[in-house]
């Protein structure tokens, strides 16, 4: 077994921020005013994982096509490694794809744990000193083929997911606040948050790895956290005393406290749940936009999906190399968090009323009502390509909690 490590780039640098802020308010007058704010955070030099040593899935399922290709190869060996780039355990050279290149490089084949898995780090130390000379030689002619040759250097490592410090992200927000000071027995506040969230690295705890390690950047899209549309509303009604007789007995001491909250759904991440492009990563792969009826030779058919541009969601798939004749894409072409959750409004009231009991005793009695108009309210949905969007989770439903407070 390969060893691993968690190391920090040669480069590193501890993230900063850059923040601006511009506000203006007016006084209407009779107590109320009206705020306009605007907010800018910029994220520079911020943690991302990204792996310096992963495999390179392309040259893995070329090396796998040139295997299943090449006529000296039995149908049984070819069925032992038909669904699994990985499993290639025998050495070779595919006649034909070598003479369409003119090179014989460009047409072997051999076991990839020889060469860990193609990545840049080159042989498996553990592995190379029992391959027969013949084996060896190929495994390194493949790798010069390829670039990846590092002559009599070994490094042997497998993944290595390193801290760098190139993740930037951007948040702009423009806020109006209306508000109204306490007077008449009431008070209210109302805001409105337009806001944008843009991320190629989430926060500092985040282990997870772009899609495409040799090139992060393609990560970069709306973050996880952004909420795009956000209204407030809550208001204080104290009655007070209202008099003597019946109409104050019914109608004095009474607080009503509304909150209400209405937001558009976050992202969420889309993801085919297997490792398509042989990164040895499956958290973060994800589907090909496509169009109807599309079908691929791993036995996948496109589903409909409301968060692809095209209609429609497919994983990559390996095999394709076998109808097409060439390695075809194992990147997904859509959009890191591409999918967007339900809007949620959370409604929550309370209602209490004081009782003077003699001079310096008061009981009060406390509803509180969570979610008054009982709504389905997602919490979470499913991330995989042909259920994306389908809910998992919610936030509570109705409740009530009562309480007494006895103060003095």
């Amino acid at each position: 077994m390969l060893p691993f490590g968690f190391p920090t780039a040669a480069n590193f640098k501890y993230g900063y921020s850059n923040q601006a802020n511009f506000g203006v308010e007016h006084d209407f007058g009779n107590n109320f005013s009206v705020s306009l704010q605007y907010n800018f955070n910029g994220g520079r030099r911020l943690n991302r994982p990204i792996n310096a040593n992963t495999s390179i899935g392309s040259i893995l399922v070329q090396n796998w096509y040139n295997a299943m290709t090449d006529p000296s190869v039995t149908p049984a060996q070819k069925a032992d490694f038909f669904n699994n780039p990985l499993a290639v355990d025998i050495a070779g050279v595919n006649p034909i794809v070598a003479a369409k290149c003119g090179s014989a490089a460009c047409g072997a084949y051999i076991p990839p744990a020889l060469v860990s898995f193609f990545r840049p780090s080159g042989f498996n130390a553990t592995l190379q000193y029992y391959a027969p000379p013949q084996v060896n030689g190929l495994a390194q002619e493949v790798l010069n083929y390829y670039h990846l040759g590092y002559g009599s250097q070994v490094i042997p490592f497998s993944d290595m997911v390193a801290n760098y410090s190139s993740g930037t992200s951007d948040y702009n927000a423009f806020t109006v606040n209306a508000t109204r000071r306490f007077s008449g027995h009431w008070e209210m506040l109302a805001s409105y948050t337009w806001g944008h969230s843009i991320d190629d690295s989430t926060d500092l705890q985040a282990t997870l790895e772009p899609q495409d390690n040799f090139h992060p950047n393609l990560d970069r899209s709306n973050s996880l956290f952004d909420l795009r549309q956000r209204f407030v509303f809550s208001a204080v009604y104290q009655s007070n005393s209202q008099g003597s007789g019946f109409k104050g007995a019914l109608l004095s001491n009474w607080t009503v406290v509304p909150i209400i909250e209405a937001a558009s759904g976050r992202p969420f991440n889309i993801v085919t749940g297997f490792d398509q492009n042989f990164d040895f990563s499956s958290g973060t792969d994800r589907p090909m936009t496509v169009h109807a009826g599309q079908t691929d030779s791993c036995g996948d058919v496109a589903a409909p999906s409301k968060y692809s541009p095209t209609g429609y969601l497919i994983p990559t798939c390996f095999a394709d190399a076998l109808v097409t004749g060439q390695v075809p894409v194992l990147i997904g072409n859509l959009a890191r968090n591409a999918g967007t959750k339900p809007v949620t409004v959370f409604n929550d009231l309370r209602i209490a009323r004081s009782f003077k009991i003699r001079e310096r005793a008061q009981l009060q009695g406390i509803m509180d009502i969570f979610n008054v108009i009982n709504k389905f309210n997602v919490a979470d949905v499913n991330p995989i390509w042909n259920s994306a969007g389908t809910p998992t989770a919610a936030y509570d439903p109705r409740q009530f909690q009562f309480a007494l407070r006895l103060t003095w």
